[in-house]
């Protein structure tokens, strides 16, 4: 599979989005940027600037991964490649409602995510078999416990923390 569309797939999937305006020069490119992107320099000129600019970011970024960070953009790529139109349809329409969140809503998410992610695999697997077998009203129920139980960690939190600004102010 070729970088670049292993760092295109980043691209894409990340939403990146670069505010700089004007076109990249290639000899402005670093040598491993040029490298990574070899494909592209005798039509380079020709692309529009706002692709110059993901390219050269994501070549960029592609260059500063480690080689595991590496192996894993390309297992996404693959899994990526293995949708159908629709999959990849609902994944980026997933990603854009997700940015649309509060960023304590995505931190929240991205806890959970990473949470989930450090289980042993037997437990993620017999969580993902338990999800499996709900009805959809088991689902909700669960989503609905969940939501609760966030709602009573930050008012418990914010408790707290008002008791503490109270003990602290009285010293």
């Amino acid at each position: 599979m070729s970088k670049f569309f292993i760092f295109i797939f980043f691209i894409t999937s990340t939403g990146l989005c670069l505010a700089q305006e004007g076109s990249v020069d290639w000899n402005s490119l670093s040598g491993e940027q040029q490298k990574i992107l070899k494909r592209f320099e005798g039509k380079w000129s020709e692309l529009p600037p706002e692709k110059q600019r993901k390219l050269s970011k994501g070549a960029e970024r592609w260059s500063s991964m480690t080689p595991e960070q590496r192996a894993h953009a390309k297992q996404r790529m693959k899994k990526w490649n293995s949708l159908d139109t629709k999959q990849k349809q609902r994944v980026r329409e997933r990603f854009k409602r997700f940015e649309q969140l509060p960023p304590e809503q995505r931190k929240k998410i991205r806890d959970r995510y990473n949470w989930f992610q450090n289980l042993p695999a037997e437990d993620k697997q017999k969580l993902r078999q338990k999800w499996k077998n709900m009805t959809p009203q088991e689902r909700q129920k669960m989503r609905n416990k969940w939501k609760k139980h966030q709602q009573y960690k930050h008012h418990k939190q914010h408790k707290h923390n008002k008791m503490r600004d109270k003990q602290t102010d009285s010293r």
